[in-house]
């Protein structure tokens, strides 16, 4: 997978993560990103603060989608991906202008929406719940994760919940 589209699929967990949260549209009981959040985790996490915080919101947003979904050998959604992706995005985080984007998204409710209105292609589905985009062949294309930010961007409008997935079957 290109190093744009990990780049992609990364701002957009932050945006969807942040925007999931507690304290956001509460689709997750997680508050990661919350102003006491990084003052809690300062002091533990030095360093690495920021990239608990990201951990904590992934697995978080993971659990409220494996829940809706369901887990498979071959079922994969944004916020879980196949085991070699899921390496590479974590190498992201070693280029400090990714931190840097990442903490722009998710550093209130507005910026989040406006970098999902930027990103998202304009999805038409109007669908509640589980929704399957296509098979794992597509996991690599930029307009796949444009679409399913549109889906999240719909759901946030329309104040429901989607939880868009893929399957190894085609």
């Amino acid at each position: 997978m290109d190093k744009n589209t990990l780049k992609d699929i990364v701002d957009l967990r932050f945006c969807i993560g942040f925007l999931g949260e507690s304290n956001q549209e509460s689709w997750w009981q997680s508050a990661f990103f919350s102003a006491s959040s990084g003052a809690f985790l300062s002091p533990v996490f030095a360093k690495t603060a920021f990239l608990s915080q990201y951990h904590g919101l992934r697995e978080a947003a993971a659990r409220v989608h494996d829940q809706h979904i369901g887990i498979g050998k071959d079922v994969f959604h944004l916020f879980r991906l196949p085991e070699l992706v899921e390496m590479e995005l974590h190498r992201l985080f070693e280029d400090p202008k990714n931190v840097t984007d990442a903490r722009m998204i998710a550093a209130n409710s507005e910026k989040a929406h406006q970098f999902l209105r930027e990103y998202a292609n304009d999805s038409h589905a109007d669908q509640v719940g589980p929704m399957r985009l296509g098979s794992t062949d597509i996991l690599s294309k930029r307009d796949t994760w444009q679409t399913v930010a549109g889906c999240y961007q719909k759901a946030f409008k329309n104040v429901t919940k989607v939880f868009p997935y893929f399957s190894g079957a085609p």
